[in-house]
């Protein structure tokens, strides 16, 4: 994960195929120590947990297994030419189809341009954590110098929710302080002393480090900033977030997080909660602030425990500050991994009170191979290196989403393989929960490699049958991101999108096929991606038992403002055919009458 998002703490159809031609972010708690898991031996089927338009939770089982999925070659695993001058594709037109969950093309906050077309928006973060609804204020964590702000409030962020169209995600506090007013701060040089920074805007409020820059703060009592947070106080802004929904007659929040990366805790709320998070804190946290949720919303969805990235699937935070290899706190817990370890005991929890905490299993993930990604300078994590060589590893490091051969090519060293990864544990400590990444960036939002690898990534969301995904913060216009993004759902400006149901297809190694259709089988659309830097490729997509369209249109994208433009697919005999541009999205339109 990018620790460091700087200064961002104000919320202030027919058959079409993408095509997408095209050759981390560091942190102070990334420990390269002993985070060595066993790897399952084969996939675990897991029932995802979908989102109608009303915002009522339905479960849809996967259909597409891991070996379907797989045909979808993607971005080469390793260095290498993709041998023939001829793409072969192809789309299973007669295979059963498994929904797309719509809340798979979700942002952070709304402030989004309305035409990128999100259809969920996640109020979370780092300073969510030390949000008071009762005084629409929030802490800037060490993000900014420890300091109590005046923010929009939730009512603001739903309002353009309700405004974007889209559905909404709520991160409440549960870390146990939030901001007791809109003017204090954690580390005053008055009271502190000189410090390595300060704000430019509020010359008295430190960065809580010394002059050397290395050497911490002592932070004074959370009472200096915050006040405590308690079940209670979710459960009543819970209460009052649904009225103000009655109020204004919709339905916009489908879902309910619990806090945000508590693994972070410690460094990055210091200043309140200076002590590493352990297994026992995590769930009696958990279990308290989920049962008022529940409560105050008996009909939740309820997310947690947005596990920040590598190491905290695996253990606390007292594991990983006193030494992984010796793992005093995971030891004391039988030697179970964290997630499974939390997963297990809220089944055992529902089984004997009753009460159902916990409905999706919510981790973040952010490549963490060098130079991959990083801040971008406007408080968002999509920066990183262009070179080819780096986007070479951005597009292989998308298969630490889904392949279980993929070694990631960072200090972990280890596939990560994170949808069946999870999926796994699910099924077997807690089936039935559904799967999010709460957070994700490939970085490289202004280069055309960032939008092919954010475009790979939304597809392997819905081919492997992830519930929910938010991507951090938003692509902005005209980023090539922000072209990505809309491939899937408004390639032409006219709300053109991804289709309801996705089916199996193929490709070979270098380039990706996602295939979709709408529910009466009419329309359809598939998103291909090419990942070569300097290389057209020559496409023939075979459409397999496919009734022959009367119409089509395609799209390309290369890099530039003017977004997509007209293509030149063309459909010859059972097959569609043409070129994709290096580092491009192509998108085709068929329907039949």
């Amino acid at each position: 994960m990018r620790m460091l998002r700087e200064r961002s703490f104000a919320p202030t159809v027919a058959l079409v195929i993408a095509v997408l031609a095209g050759g981390g972010a560091g942190c102070e708690r990334c420990s390269k120590k002993d985070t060595t898991t066993p790897v399952a031996d084969s996939a675990a089927g897991a029932a995802s947990i979908m989102v109608m338009g009303d915002g009522g939770p339905v479960k849809a089982q996967t259909v597409i297994t891991e070996a379907i999925a797989s045909k979808v070659a993607g971005p080469t695993p390793t260095a290498g030419k993709i041998s023939g001058a001829t793409t072969p594709m192809a789309v299973e037109c007669k295979s059963a189809g498994q929904a797309v969950s719509p809340t798979v093309f979700g942002v952070a906050f709304a402030d989004e341009d309305k035409d990128l077309g999100a259809t969920a928006h996640r109020w979370g973060g780092n300073t969510t954590s030390r949000y008071n609804y009762k005084l629409s204020a929030w802490n800037t964590t060490f993000t900014w110098f420890f300091q109590n702000i005046k923010i929009d409030s939730h009512e603001v962020f739903l309002g353009k929710v309700a405004e974007k169209g889209g559905l909404a995600a709520i991160s409440v506090p549960m870390m146990g302080w939030v901001a007791k007013d809109t003017t204090s701060a954690s580390f005053p040089v008055s009271k502190f002393g000189p410090q390595e920074k300060t704000d430019p805007d509020h010359p008295d409020f430190g960065n809580g480090k010394k002059p050397d820059g290395k050497t911490n703060v002592t932070a004074g009592p959370p009472t200096q900033t915050s006040v405590a947070v308690t079940p209670e106080d979710v459960g009543d802004f819970v209460k009052k977030v649904r009225a103000y929904e009655k109020k204004i007659g919709k339905k916009l929040v489908f879902e309910w997080i619990l806090d945000n990366e508590p693994g972070l805790w410690s460094s990055t709320h210091r200043d309140v909660h200076p002590a590493p998070m352990t297994y026992d804190e995590l769930l009696e946290k958990t279990i308290a602030f989920g049962t008022a949720i529940r409560k105050a919303d008996p009909d939740a969805v309820i997310a947690g425990p947005a596990s920040y990235g590598w190491w905290e699937y695996f253990y606390s935070t007292k594991d990983h500050d006193e030494g992984m290899r010796s793992k005093p706190d995971r030891k004391a817990h039988g030697d179970v991994p964290l997630l499974a370890w939390y997963l297990r005991k809220l089944a055992e929890h529902e089984k004997t009170t009753g009460v159902r905490i916990l409905d999706v299993l919510d981790v973040h993930i952010y490549p963490q191979a060098d130079n991959v990604q990083g801040p971008d300078g406007h408080g968002g994590d999509g920066g990183g290196e262009t070179d080819r060589k780096t986007n070479d590893v951005r597009f292989r490091t998308t298969r630490s989403l889904w392949d279980r051969g993929y070694e990631d090519e960072s200090w972990i060293k280890e596939p990560v393989y994170l949808i069946p990864r999870m999926k796994d544990l699910i099924a077997e400590n807690y089936p039935g929960r559904g799967f999010q990444i709460g957070e994700y960036n490939f970085g490289a939002e202004q280069h055309p490699a960032g939008g092919v690898a954010l475009a790979e990534a939304l597809g392997r969301f819905a081919l492997n049958g992830v519930s929910h995904a938010f991507y951090w913060t938003a692509p902005q216009k005209p980023k090539p991101a922000y072209w990505a993004f809309r491939a899937y759902r408004n390639y032409d400006g006219k709300g053109g999108h991804f289709l309801e149901q996705i089916v199996p297809s193929s490709s070979p190694s270098g380039t990706s096929l996602y295939a979709s259709r709408d529910e009466s089988g009419k329309k359809w659309v598939l998103v291909a991606l090419n990942f070569s830097a300097d290389r057209p490729s020559d496409a023939s997509i075979e459409l397999r038992g496919c009734v022959a369209p009367d119409n089509l249109k395609s799209y390309v994208y290369t890099g530039g403002d003017q977004g997509f433009v007209s293509g030149d697919i063309k459909l010859e005999g059972s097959s569609l055919k043409g070129k994709l541009p290096p580092y491009s999205i192509t998108v085709i339109e068929l329907a039949t009458k």
